[in-house]
């Protein structure tokens, strides 16, 4: 049961409020490189999963078969859960860069959830209820990802002028 919140942009005072980052600026620069990192060695990973999820359900629904659907969705959620978890074991403490990661979690979480209810909606006459808890759901998504774009955009653009592997020239 998530929190009903009208999605509206993120004040931006509420993030300057957020605690006053701990992380020195050499701190903020590692932990970026760690999820820049982390990102890059999964996005190959999620595209493989996505792909062998939709080839799988391709031939699952073609053979008429549930068990082999279900199965497939299994398989699939297994592997966003593996990637949440290794996302868990990256040790980020600078506050910016944790928001991040946590945005990344929750876009993760959402999207394997819109994706099983998607293919319950394909496979079953949903009631207006699940179609309307569906579209409440894809919303949600959406500005999860937009606020997570936007702050990953704004980071970028904080260590955009420092080269990535250069240590800070103090």
């Amino acid at each position: 049961p998530a929190k009903t919140e009208t999605t509206q942009p993120a004040p931006e005072a509420k993030q300057e409020a957020a605690k006053p980052a701990e992380a020195t600026p050499a701190q903020e620069q590692a932990d970026y490189n760690k999820l820049l990192e982390w990102n890059a060695s999964q996005a190959q990973a999620q595209m493989a999963a996505q792909q062998k999820l939709q080839s799988d359900l391709t031939a699952a629904v073609q053979a008429k078969d549930e068990k082999k659907i279900e199965e497939a969705i299994k398989t699939f959620n297994k592997t966003v859960e593996d990637t949440i978890a290794s996302l868990d074991k990256l040790d980020i403490t600078a506050p910016s860069v944790k928001s991040i990661k946590d945005q990344n979690k929750e876009v993760l979480a959402l999207s394997s959830e819109l994706l099983v209810d998607q293919l319950n909606l394909a496979t079953k006459a949903p009631t207006e209820e699940q179609t309307k808890a569906y579209q409440a759901k894809v919303e949600k998504l959406q500005a999860a990802v937009a606020k997570l774009q936007k702050d990953g955009a704004d980071l970028a653009q904080k260590f955009a002028p420092a080269a990535p592997a250069a240590p800070a020239a103090k």
